[in-house]
């Protein structure tokens, strides 16, 4: 039985791969989770979310721009806002306590947020109220990542294959399978070019570019866990995953290039700064800094920086926006 006292963790309680691969991938993966336990009931996905002085340190495990507010999303049902680029946060309510785990906004007003329980959450005013979009009775499933290409068309992905589309806003909700294989969906992410990336266990990366309609398989060479794709320009994409393994590709990942680190820690977040450079983060507080489009990578641990880092984002300053372990945290680049 997964614990119940570590659902992060309890998404990779079933082995379903090479036993070399998947035990190395879960070590690592148990080894983060073992900083990010949360303690959430079984009845979480039915009951409605407190207020918390210290939810903005308290597990955040995502981070969205919607317009010029910053929005982020984590431990027992938390929903946070900031309109300073996070130097200050507000709280806004939500009808769960579930763990939330990726937020994506479309526009300025409309966003959406899932999670644990197969809570699906919607906002149509930037955040500050939001609605229920699941039925409430899915409970055994993780969704790990959503993403909305505008107010109308959306993703959600998760663990076990879980994998739904809407047309019509999250008004309904209709099952895809883009893999024939039931692996976790860890990250979806959209290029300014329009094609789309599903990033998952095993060295899968799928690749859309008909809006979602079909997948098809990139050939990445690695077959650990990946956690997502960042695309860059000019179809340049850089993939991360476990043990500081970062790739890159020029052609939206027909072709791919080793870029590792030499910190073997688990990434879970990208971002490109306006200023050009692209930025990694994960475990332990640890980064990942490239000032030539992707080439090559140099680590980099803030002194006063020890936590695992779940998201980082552009705060709209230049100064980059964490959030994990220890909540949400500005860090700027040297």
């Amino acid at each position: 039985m997964p614990s119940q006292s570590n659902p992060v963790a309890a998404v990779y309680d079933r082995r379903s791969h090479s036993p070399a691969v998947t035990d190395r991938r879960y070590r690592v993966w148990l080894l983060l989770c073992l900083t990010l336990t949360v303690t959430l009931s079984p009845a979480s996905a039915a009951e409605t979310s407190e207020l918390a002085p210290l939810a903005s340190k308290s597990l955040l495990l995502a981070v969205a721009r919607a317009g010029d507010r910053l929005v982020a999303v984590g431990d027992r049902g938390h929903v946070l806002l900031s309109s300073d680029q996070g130097r200050s946060w507000t709280q806004s309510l939500t009808p769960t306590r579930a763990l939330l785990t990726s937020v994506s906004f479309a526009d300025a007003q409309h966003g959406w947020a899932v999670g644990h329980d197969g809570v699906i959450l919607a906002t149509s005013d930037g955040g500050a109220t939001w609605t229920r979009q699941d039925n409430g009775k899915d409970l055994e499933t993780v969704y790990l990542s959503v993403l909305f290409r505008d107010a109308t068309h959306g993703f959600a992905a998760g663990a076990y294959g879980k994998f739904v589309a809407t047309v019509d806003g999250g008004k309904t909700w209709t099952a895809a399978k883009p893999s024939p294989d039931e692996v976790h969906y860890n990250r979806l992410t959209a290029g300014l070019d329009g094609y789309l990336y599903l990033a998952g266990e095993g060295g899968l990366l799928l690749v859309s570019n008909d809006g979602g309609k079909q997948w098809i398989k990139s050939e990445v060479p690695y077959e650990g866990s990946l956690f997502g794709a960042l695309p860059i320009e000019n179809g340049r994409v850089i993939v991360y995953g476990l043990r500081g393994h970062i790739l890159r590709s020029e052609d939206r990942g027909a072709n791919w290039t080793q870029a590792n680190s030499a910190v073997l820690i688990l990434i879970m977040g990208g971002v490109r700064l306006p200023a050009g450079p692209i930025v990694l983060a994960g475990q332990g507080g640890n980064f990942f800094v490239s000032r030539d489009g992707g080439r090559l990578f140099s680590p980099w641990k803030p002194a006063d920086f020890g936590t695992s880092i779940a998201d980082v984002i552009d705060a709209g300053d230049g100064t980059l926006l964490t959030v994990g372990e220890a909540g949400a945290v500005r860090v700027t680049l040297p």
